[in-house]
C-alpha cells in the first residue's frame, strides 16, 4: 500500500514490532491514513497491511545511515505537496535517536518527543530511581552497578531474589553473552556473580541495575500511559493491570493481556514525574503491586507509547489523536476526545474509565493462565465480548496477512507450552 498523494499528513514510524503495527492501525482507524513504516527489514507483523507503506532502511542502529534514509524519505513524501510528516519511534533506541537528531530532522518532520536530556533524565533507570526518591514515590530497593566492576562493588546484605536489567536498553541491544535476557532473575549471590562475569566481556558498558524482586505473579504487574501537552499539563492517563506476560527469554516481561482499570495513586505519581521532568508527549510507567503492603511500586519510565499501548484504543481512547491534535493542530483533527470514556480528575487529567480486555493471545490460552482477581475480570470481559486483539483488524484482507495472524497465535501456544508462567 502506497501513501495517497492527497493524504493531508503522513505518519512515519521507526520499528517493526506489534507496537509499530498498532500505531499504523490506529492512524488508519482514526483518519484512513496510510503510515510509512521504517524497519531494518520486512517481517510478518508489518507486511501486507492496508495501513502500511513499507520503506526498510537496512539498519536502525547506524545513526548516519538511518538519518540519511529518513531525510531522503521525507523529501520524497513532500515532493508533490507540502504536508506535515509526524515521525515516531517504537522502541527506546528509536526515540533517543530521534531526540538526538531533532535539529536535522525537524525541517522535514514533526518529532513529538522531549529533548534527549529530558528523555535520559527519566528513562535511564538509575535516573528514574533517583527521581522517585526525590519525589517520595514508592519504588523497590535499587542498586546501580558498573558491569565491569566485579563483585567488590556489591554490599553483603543484598535482598535476594533480585531483578537484573540494563540501565540503558538501547545499549543492551549490542550486548552478547550466553544466556542473555531482557531481564534476569537472580535467586542468590552465586547467580549474580555468574552474571557479572558474563557482563564484563559482553560489550555492554553502561550502568546495570539490580532491583529487589517484588513477590507475586504476572497478575500483579501494572502500567499507566500518560500524555503531556505543549503546556506541560498531563492531559490524559490510561491505567492497566496485566493478566499474563510472556516468559520466553527474548520477550520476557512483555504483556500478553491487559485489563484497563483505575488507580488514582499511580496516576498522581506519574503526573508528578512528568511535571518534574517538563515532559511533552507520551510516556509509560511500569509498576507492580507489592502484596506485602498493598502499594503499587514504580519500576521505570518508557519515553514513548508502549509495545502494547493498543489497550488504550481498545477501550475507546485512540492515542494518535493526541499526537495529531497537539503536535500538528486541530485543523487535522477537530474531534473532541470523549469525556464519557475518560472523565477529568481533580487535576484536570482525563483518566480512562472504561473496562476492556486487550490480548494478543488466543482466548482459550489467555483463560488457561489468567489468575487472581485480574484474571476473573479478564474472563468476565471475554464472556461479555469486551475484548480486542491489535492484529485482528477487519480492514485487513490480504491472505498472507490472515495467514500470519493464524501463525502468530500458533506460535504463542508453542511459546507458552515451552515457557509457561510460573
Amino acid at each position: 500500500m502506497h501513501v495517497p498523494a492527497e493524504q493531508p499528513f503522513v505518519p512515519v514510524v521507526l520499528g517493526g514490532d506489534i507496537g509499530t503495527y498498532s500505531l499504523a492501525r490506529e492512524f488508519h482507524e482514526a483518519y484512513g491514513a496510510v503510515t510509512v513504516v521504517v524497519p531494518a527489514g520486512p517481517n510478518g507483523v508489518i507486511e501486507h497491511s492496508v495501513a502500511i507503506d513499507l520503506r526498510p532502511s537496512g539498519s536502525v542502529t547506524d545513526d548516519e545511515t538511518l538519518l540519511q534514509h529518513l531525510l531522503t524519505l521525507g523529501a520524497d513524501l513532500t515532493k508533490e505537496q507540502q504536508r506535515p510528516l509526524l515521525l515516531l519511534g517504537s522502541l527506546d533506541l528509536h526515540v533517543t535517536f530521534l531526540a538526538r537528531h531533532k535539529n536535522r530532522l525537524e525541517p522535514l518532520f514533526t518529532v513529538p518527543y522531549p529533548d534527549e536530556a529530558t528523555i535520559l533524565a527519566g528513562a535511564l533507570k538509575q535516573n528514574f530511581a533517583e527521581l522517585c526518591k526525590e519525589l517520595d514515590l514508592p519504588t523497590p530497593f535499587t542498586l546501580v552497578i558498573d558491569p565491569a566492576g566485579g563483585t567488590a562493588q556489591l554490599p553483603e546484605d543484598l535482598p535476594f531474589p533480585l531483578i537484573g536489567k540494563p540501565a540503558d536498553s538501547s545499549a543492551w541491544v549490542g550486548a552478547s553473552f550466553p544466556g542473555k535476557r531482557k531481564v534476569h532473575t537472580l535467586a542468590d549471590r552465586a547467580e549474580l556473580d555468574e552474571l557479572l562475569d558474563h557482563l564484563a566481556g559482553s560489550g555492554y558498558t553502561e550502568p546495570f541495575i539490580l532491583q529487589e524482586r517484588i513477590p507475586g505473579g504476572d497478575e500483579q504487574m501494572r502500567l499507566c500511559t500518560f500524555f503531556a501537552d505543549h503546556t506541560g499539563a498531563v492531559t490524559f492517563a490510561g491505567y492497566g493491570e496485566v493478566v499474563v506476560e510472556e516468559h520466553s527469554p527474548k520477550v520476557l516481561g512483555n504483556s500478553a493481556g491487559i485489563v484497563t482499570a483505575q488507580n488514582p495513586d499511580v496516576v498522581e505519581a506519574g503526573r508528578k514525574l512528568l511535571q518534574r521532568l517538563g515532559w511533552r508527549g507520551f510516556a509509560m510507567v511500569d509498576a507492580k503491586l507489592d502484596p506485602r503492603d498493598g502499594v503499587v511500586k514504580l519500576f521505570e519510565l518508557n519515553p514513548r507509547l508502549g509495545r502494547n499501548h493498543y489497550y488504550l484504543t481498545a477501550a475507546g481512547m485512540n492515542p494518535v489523536r493526541f499526537y495529531v491534535r497537539d503536535f500538528l493542530g486541530t485543523e487535522y483533527d477537530d474531534v473532541r476526545l470523549p469525556e464519557a470514556l475518560a472523565p477529568r480528575d481533580a487535576a484536570g487529567t482525563q483518566v480512562l474509565a472504561v473496562e476492556h480486555l486487550y490480548t494478543v493471545l488466543p482466548h482459550g490460552l489467555l483463560k488457561r493462565f489468567a489468575r487472581g482477581e485480574v484474571g476473573e475480570r479478564a474472563r468476565a470481559l471475554l464472556k461479555a465480548r469486551k475484548v480486542s486483539d491489535p492484529l485482528r483488524y477487519r480492514a485487513e484482507r490480504h491472505p498472507r496477512r490472515l495467514a500470519y495472524i493464524a501463525m502468530a497465535h500458533l506460535n504463542h501456544r508453542r511459546k507458552f507450552k515451552a515457557f509457561p508462567p510460573a
